[in-house]
This record gives C-alpha cells, structure tokens and sequence, in this order.
C-alpha cells in the first residue's frame, strides 16, 4: 500500500507565504472540497451556484486569511478549509434568496456571520483525529458514499457531512443546521445508524468514520 502523503510541512510553508505551497495545497484537496460542495449545495440554487465557482471563491478566501492560521496538523487544516466552504455557501445562500425577492434575514442568521474578522476562526478541530478528508480520497469511495447519502433526508446528509466529513464541531453545525448542540447530536446518531444500514445493504467497504 501506498504510503500517505504528510501535507504538513506544505501547509506550513504556506501559511508563511509560500505561493508554490499554497497552490500545491489546492491542488490536493480541490477534489474532495468539491464534492463535499455539491452535496451541500441547495438544489433550488444549482441553476445560479455551481460547485465549481464556491471553490474558487473558496480558495481566494483561504489565500487571504491563510497567514494567520495556527495548524499542528493536517486534520486541523482540513476543518478549516471546510469553515471557509461553508461561510462562501452561506454567502451563496443569502444571495440566492435575495435574488428570489425573499427576505434573507433568518437565512444569514442561521448559516452565522460572514464577517471578516470572525468568519475564518482559528480554533481548529482536534489534531490527534484522523483526517476526514482522509476518508473520502478515492473516486470510488466519494461515488459510493454519494450513492448512500443520497437515500438519507436532507438534514440527516447535511449533518454527516458537516460533522463526520467536514469534521466541524457540533457548536458549528448546529449553528449552520438551526439546531440545538443536543438536537444535532441525536439527528447525527440517527443519520449514521441509517448510512451503515444502506451501506451494508449496498455491501460498501466504506466506513466515513474511520
């Protein structure tokens, strides 16, 4: 088997400035961020959003807000990364629902703040976890899990993905879903104990939390 890759000294590098590093970094995880975009894109915006365009506004985020990160390792800057995927959907979101003449005020409080000084939080998830982007890195991994996810309700897909795949806190999720710390972290069990189901039933070699 082949061993994996330690992104850390590169993402090291570009939090110090390095350019070349920054964009190998893009290079490596573009894929995954834009699968996890498209499973959390509200279908009633694909016709104006494409995954496509909330990774690039993604990335130019992450280039400018970067240099003040503190990362020990790399499942830290994966949580972070997927912070910054969810603040340009949530702009997406509030500019969808402007568009559509609806009001967007309980929208932009749901999804939470998109200001610049707080939207990019350096408290990142805990390092000693394995890499959630770890778990998806295949092709035919990410078809499967998509696969499954798609039986789940909405909710129940958001929460693994924002939980289990994203690796976000579940004060950062129940933000983003509207939902209590407690309610969230029953749907979450819920939702998981239905994904091994169709995953067992699909007989899928794929366990997302591991």
């Amino acid at each position: 088997m082949k061993p994996k890759k330690d992104h850390l000294p590169t993402i090291t590098a570009a939090i110090a400035g390095d350019e070349q590093a920054f964009n190998e970094l893009v290079g490596v995880y573009s894929a995954r961020l834009r699968w996890l975009i498209r499973l959390r894109i509200n279908p009633a915006m694909r016709a104006r959003v494409s995954a496509e365009d909330v990774l690039q506004e993604s990335m130019l985020s992450a280039s400018q807000y970067i240099q003040g990160l503190v990362i020990e390792a790399e499942p830290a800057f994966w949580s972070w990364l997927c912070r910054v995927v969810e603040h340009r959907l949530a702009d997406a979101h509030r500019k969808h629902l402007l568009s559509a003449g609806r009001d967007a005020r309980l929208e932009s409080r749901r999804l939470g703040p998109a200001d610049a000084s707080g939207e990019m939080g350096f408290d990142c998830a805990d390092p000693n976890q394995s890499s959630p982007s770890e778990r998806i890195r295949s092709v035919e991994q990410r078809e499967a899990l998509e696969a499954a996810l798609g039986e789940l309700t909405p909710a129940q897909r958001d929460v693994i993905v924002l939980r289990i795949l994203e690796g976000l806190s579940t004060a950062e999720a129940a933000v983003i879903m509207d939902r209590s710390p407690g309610a969230l972290s029953v749907l979450l069990h819920k939702s998981m104990k239905r994904l091994s189901g169709i995953l067992i039933r699909n007989k899928t070699d794929l366990d997302p939390t591991q």
